[in-house]
């Protein structure tokens, strides 16, 4: 074992051990009840996101909402719980992955993984030549670098990395890999960052058979036109489902029957023998308690209890058949990194393992993946969001899998040059600034704009780009603690969206960027009060989407100097791409320009765009 890999096991080590002893049981207290959601106070601010799943006293839960120490929770089994209960929550998803990631530590240390694991190991940690095949493909509808890199994927012996920009046809290039690799009868783990880009893929699989796909997540979070592929609607298409529903209708008149047999032994009688008082009197037998005056009480068949559990159990073993001729025959396996870790694939040797938004997935929780194949392809941008950063993680292991192998092996990747997302103008800055002026713009798109029917509109034109400098005229955030919340530029943004939408843009067209979740709050709340409902998030939160218009609020304006921490934070060279990238047809800026010039990244940004393009407020007021 080398260096290398001795240091990887040990951090590895330190991580899991970290994990484990920050994932502490939360206490809370019920504030209010409402439907199937409860509203918790916790004593401090959690290590919890949206969406995951917790146990609340043993009892599963779904994070709906959290801000600060409040949560709001949707439980399962709800008249388990009262006002001003007193509440423990555990993090049942992060449980989940640490034993994942526990159990891939020991298969190494024990020296129980595959040579093929092995040599994953040594690309990721140390360096080994990439080599490749020479086998010939049919390819079409495809420019000639998305063709070169379904080429290098497939005949790579081990792995193939595709850098794919914002627009440049990723998941085209990633279906066109797919359906190769299906034609060969591979079995392909198909794997991403988030549920949406993984349904996003899903949705596009045209030709292949359904019964061959499967989905693994949870119900909820799958895209309706994906659901088919769950296993549990494959599972209801199977022709022995109808003997689930027959043994489910039997087990249903039997529970009947139980329960009539409960109501009849609870009939008090009218009358009452001698020797049942005495058995009363001596035993101190409450009256219900006997129910025949000849005490011959009327008592549940037993005898139906049997049949109702083994019926159950023959439930479950065809369900278990099923389910195993289910993994057997499908050939496209799709779940997003987390779930990976599922015990559906816990078997399972792929052929491939296709990773999406590799650049958001650090290499620890890559590992999850990349143990269960021999050959991996990974799909990412190096340019846009990275992971969030992990404090009980060492460096290497919390970078994204995709930068730490693009850094290493800076001559085996496939770079995705020709957008077809941005007008020309947009799509030229993000060329220049992040990618050495190698992105080409399609077409199609190079002179795509918005059209007003009033061009006297606020603050509109139909120019590609536009930069409203608020300087000088003290639309100053409001003091709050953390984060920024800016009125006076959100006001703005509600101007922008109502003469938007007059001009005939749809709501649904039209975008809102800010690095700040309370100044997303705000503008939310502000735009949906007002009758608009148009998308506003964080960058994080963004990254995937695209809209005609953008609007990107960078809230932050005082009298105060930016502090290193805010200008590292709003001059991250990648969220400023993710940010301006999103916008097909215009990008509007708004920012206090004097002072987020000083993060240097944004003086740069902004010393693309064209004076013409810029409004000073100053000017107007």
């Amino acid at each position: 074992m080398t260096y290398n890999i001795t240091r990887f096991i040990k951090e590895f080590k330190t991580l899991i051990e970290k994990e484990k002893k920050s994932n502490k049981i939360i206490k809370g207290k019920i504030l209010q009840i409402e439907d199937d959601k409860v509203y918790v106070s916790t004593n401090y601010a959690p290590n919890l996101s949206k969406n995951i799943p917790v146990e609340i006293n043993r009892i599963k839960a779904y994070i709906i909402d959290i801000k600060n120490k409040n949560i709001c929770l949707r439980v399962d089994d709800i008249s388990s719980f009262k006002s001003n209960q007193v509440i423990s929550i555990y993090n049942i998803q992060r449980e989940i992955i640490i034993n994942k990631l526990q159990e891939t530590y020991n298969d190494i240390v024990d020296n129980k993984i595959s040579i093929e694991n092995k040599e994953t190991l040594e690309v990721l940690f140390d360096k080994k030549k990439v080599t490749y095949g020479e086998s010939n493909f049919k390819i079409h509808n495809l420019n000639k670098n998305q063709e070169k890199a379904v080429i290098k994927s497939l005949q790579s012996n081990k792995f193939h990395l595709i850098q794919g920009p914002p627009g440049t046809g990723k998941t085209h290039t990633i279906i066109e890999i797919i359906k190769q690799l299906y034609s060969k009868n591979c079995k392909i783990l198909i794997t991403t960052h988030t549920h949406i880009a993984l349904d996003n893929i899903i949705e596009r699989l045209n030709n292949v058979d359904e019964n061959k796909i499967l989905r693994i997540g949870e119900k909820d979070k799958v895209s309706s036109k994906v659901i088919k592929y769950t296993m549990e609607n494959h599972i209801k298409q199977n022709i022995l489902y109808k003997e689930i529903i027959e043994k489910e209708t039997i087990i249903q008149n039997l529970s009947k029957e139980q329960s009539k047999s409960i109501n009849e032994i609870n009939i008090i009688p009218h009358h009452e023998s001698f020797f049942s008082k005495f058995l009363r009197t001596i035993f101190n037998i409450k009256n219900n308690e006997l129910v025949d005056n000849n005490f011959e009480s009327k008592v549940i068949d037993c005898n139906n209890v049997d049949p109702i559990n083994e019926l159950k159990l023959e439930i479950e073993n065809i369900k278990k058949n099923i389910q195993s001729d289910i993994l057997e025959d499908t050939k496209i396996f799709a779940s997003t990194v987390l779930s990976s870790s599922s015990f559906l694939t816990k078997n399972i040797n792929f052929d491939y393992v296709i990773m999406d938004e590799a650049s958001q997935v650090p290499v620890y929780l890559a590992l999850i993946p990349l143990m269960k194949t021999s050959k991996f392809i990974l799909i990412g941008d190096n340019k846009q969001l990275q992971p969030i950063q992990n404090y009980n993680s060492s460096y290497t292991l919390n970078k994204s899998i995709f930068n730490l192998l693009i850094d290493k092996y800076p001559n085996d990747f496939t770079f995705l040059n020709i957008q077809y997302r941005m007008n020309e103008e947009i799509s030229n800055i993000a060329s220049n600034l992040y990618y050495n002026n190698h992105l080409l713009t399609g077409n199609a798109v190079k002179k795509q704009k918005i059209k007003l029917k009033d061009h006297k509109s606020f603050f509109l034109d139909e120019e590609a780009i536009t930069v409203i400098d608020t300087s000088k005229i003290h639309f100053n955030e409001s003091s709050v603690s953390g984060g920024c919340c800016n009125k006076y530029e959100s006001e703005i943004i509600f101007n922008l969206v109502n003469n938007l939408v007059k001009n005939g843009i749809p709501m649904e067209e039209i975008g809102v960027i800010t690095p700040y979740k309370k100044q997303k709050n705000f503008i939310t709340k502000l735009l949906k009060k007002r009758g608009f409902n148009v998308e506003c998030d964080t960058i994080y939160r963004f990254q995937g989407r695209e809209k005609d218009v953008i609007i990107v609020s960078f809230c932050k304006s005082s009298r105060k100097s930016l502090t290193s921490y805010q200008k590292k934070f709003l001059a991250d060279e990648n969220q400023l791409n993710v940010s301006i990238t999103r916008a097909r047809k215009k990008l509007i800026l708004i920012g206090n320009l004097d002072m987020i010039r000083t993060a240097k990244n944004i003086g740069v940004l902004l010393d693309e765009v064209f004076e013409e393009n810029f409004i000073y407020l100053r000017d107007l007021l």
